[in-house]
């Protein structure tokens, strides 16, 4: 910024300075804004600026002091013509005449020759100082006889007589005679004729000067020096908002610069980790992939082998050989089976999916990308295994589930095989074979085997627990292997059937949620809560989990035989989901549901509180209600594997089974 200081302005010493080259002025020339400029300086002024204008507006220039708009004299004004044009400042001239300084003062009309003569004398008229040759001929010149002379050395008289007439800046060749104080204005002769003639306030310059002089007796050089210093002020108070607008800016950038790099490592540090899990995804994904297609070979040689066996001994044994050798091929191929059944490999990851690219947003509320989805769906080989194993089985459950699953669901008839009036309230129960069925028990915590052979069932053995437990499932395709959920954790249970009931705990698996239902699908475990409703991975992970408002005491919660289907009772609402738990479509129910399950063609049966079962068919359409012998509030329902018995708990504290006709 430039300096500001007084002695830095122009007109600030003794001397007329031009606002442009900050000299002493030469040859002033004044635009109507009464700034005074050199001639070459304006002139220059005008050639720069002017001749920027590009419309077919006349051209224009701005004051360089005041920026006031000051149009050209003619469309076709060169800039010399411009500048020739302006009035010349004859005060600015008459006012730097000083008798003192006449040793240094030239003849103005000996310097347009090209020659320094000293100047003696001081033409009024002329507005310049000249020679005493210059002056005789002022003398004989008639033209010039009239004009007004002053000695250089003569101190009073060059006081008095200095004084020059002011041109007028519109008319030409016209001079300031009157003022004018309606409208504040200098005027000459015509300026008065033309505008000013019906003004009450016009006078002439000597006489309002007398006037006025007392009233104006604020415009000083006092007031001017005053108002200077107060300018001086403000532009050291400018200079100083600069600096501090300078600082801060510094300031500004250095911190934004800190705030960036910050950023730019929360996004790496985010990245980073990204990148890690998505690795460590695909990791997990292709190893899975390796170790199923590994199985599946591992298995296709044991059928292979079998299959060469059998086929030698059909050729050539006998036939005692050729029943031992199906018994040894069949159950070597199914204990196959079911060591590939207990393995957690079987959901494969199918594709991947960036759901949100948004990472600013992602860095802003949670410091780090949103992890990429996978695609995950149960794989075939399981049901491949589960078709094959039904034909290897004699009289199995998958053979009779088979021929069940032939009748029509939503005709079928229920036959009581029997009751048991219970001490306590059970809400979950599960069949564990032909014969028999697990409850889980609140008071005293146990689960407890009843057997259904006659029409009074019987506990035939108790297994006390720490805490109480609640959903049952199975682990497998067998019915001697289930998962009992204690809401933190899950044991998972073998039951041996034969002269003695035993229940041995294999393992117990922490939870990172909490879960009450659960219920086993083909490849996934769906469980539901109070408040939530889950899908999990057969090791009991969370892969889903969505909110599900509490519909009574108890979360119910059923898997599909053959889908990926899931129920589960919210309010009065049945609502079905798949595996991705998207719901599939939802049936709305005027009383109070409560536990649910599907039969073998995906038909829902619903308990209602009452003595009837609700069965709604597959989608939601048509729906029917079964009697329930012996029940009078239907609590929770629960469907054989083979689909011929059904086990309905009532809430009255007692359960009863049936049989599918």
């Amino acid at each position: 910024m430039a300096e500001s200081k007084l002695e830095n302005l122009p007109g600030s010493d003794d001397k007329f300075r031009c606002p442009i080259c900050l000299e002493e002025v030469r040859n002033p020339k004044y635009l109507p804004c009464y700034h005074t400029f050199c001639k070459p300086c304006i002139q220059t002024y005008i050639s720069s600026t002017a001749a920027c204008s590009s419309d077919n507006s006349p051209k224009t220039i701005h004051c360089p002091v005041c920026r006031k708009s000051i149009q050209a004299p003619s469309d076709d004004a060169s800039s010399e013509e411009w500048a020739c044009s302006l009035p010349e400042d004859k005060l600015i001239l008459s006012m730097s005449i000083d008798s003192d300084r006449s040793k240094n003062q030239y003849c103005m009309f000996c310097q347009r020759e090209d020659k320094n003569v000293q100047a003696k004398h001081w033409c009024k008229t002329c507005t310049a100082t000249i020679c005493d040759d210059c002056k005789s001929i002022h003398s004989f010149v008639p033209i010039l006889e009239s004009h007004k002379i002053v000695s250089l050395s003569d101190v009073e008289d060059l006081k008095t007589n200095i004084e020059i007439d002011e041109p007028c800046l519109v008319h030409k060749g016209k001079y300031i005679e009157v003022f004018c104080q309606d409208h504040d204005q200098l005027c000459c002769s015509i300026c008065f004729a033309t505008k000013h003639r019906t003004c009450k306030k016009v006078q002439s310059l000597d006489d309002v000067a007398l006037e006025i002089e007392e009233s104006s007796c604020k415009v000083t050089p006092v007031c001017f020096k005053d108002f200077l210093k107060k300018l001086d002020a403000l532009q050291e108070e400018y200079k100083d908002v600069l600096a501090n607008l300078n600082a801060k800016k510094q300031e500004i950038l250095t911190c934004t610069e800190t705030k960036i790099e910050e950023v730019k490592s929360l996004i790496d540090k985010a990245h980073n980790q990204w990148m890690k899990q998505f690795e460590q995804k695909h990791s997990d994904a292709v190893g899975h992939i390796e170790i199923a297609s590994d199985e599946v070979k591992r298995l296709a040689t044991t059928v292979q082998e079998a299959n060469t066996m059998l086929q030698r001994v059909l050729e050539n044994g006998s036939t005692k050989q050729i029943f031992v050798t199906r018994h040894k091929v069949r159950h070597q191929i199914l204990d196959h089976f079911e060591r590939l059944r207990d393995l957690k490999t079987w959901t494969i990851v199918h594709g991947y999916n960036q759901p949100d690219t948004d990472f600013l947003r992602q860095i802003l509320e949670n410091q780090n990308f949103q992890n990429v989805e996978v695609f995950e769906k149960s794989d075939t080989t399981l049901i491949t295994l589960k078709e094959f194993a039904s034909k290897l089985h004699s009289n199995d459950i998958l053979h009779r589930q088979e021929i069940m699953a032939r009748k029509d669901w939503m005709s079928v008839e229920f036959e009581k095989l029997s009751e048991i009036i219970l001490p306590w309230m059970a809400y979950y129960g599960l069949f564990i074979d032909d014969t028999k069925v697990l409850l889980s028990v609140e008071n005293p915590p146990s689960l407890q085997i009843y057997d259904i052979t006659d029409s009074i069932a019987r506990c035939v053995y108790t297994y006390p627990c720490s805490t109480t437990p609640f959903g049952l499932c199975y682990s497998g395709e067998s019915m001697n292997k289930v998962f009992v959920s204690f809401t933190t954790h899950i044991d998972h249970f073998q039951i041996e059937l034969s002269d003695k009931v035993i229940l041995k705990k294999m393992e117990s698996i922490q939870l990172k949620t909490y879960m009450k239902a659960i219920s086993r699908g083909s490849t996934l475990i769906f469980s539901g809560s109070d408040s939530e409703k889950m899908i999990c991975a057969p090791d009991f992970l969370v892969k889903h989990t969505s909110n599900s408002l509490k519909a009574g005491d108890e979360p119910f919660i059923s898997a599909s035989f053959y889908s990926n289907h899931y129920a589960i009772t919210r309010d009065n609402h049945v609502v079905v989901a798949d595996h991705a738990n998207k719901e599939v479509y939802t049936v709305i129910h005027t009383g109070r549901p409560r536990g649910l399950a599907f039969d073998l063609q995906d038909n829902i049966f619903i308990c209602v509180m009452g003595n009837k079962l609700r069965q709604i068919r597959r989608g939601g359409g048509e729906s029917r209600d079964i009697d329930l012998p012996g029940i009078t509030q239907s609590y929770n329902v629960v469907l054989h594997p083979t689909g011929e018995k059904i086990l309905v708990l009532d809430y009255i504290n007692k359960f009863c089974t049936y049989k599918v006709l």
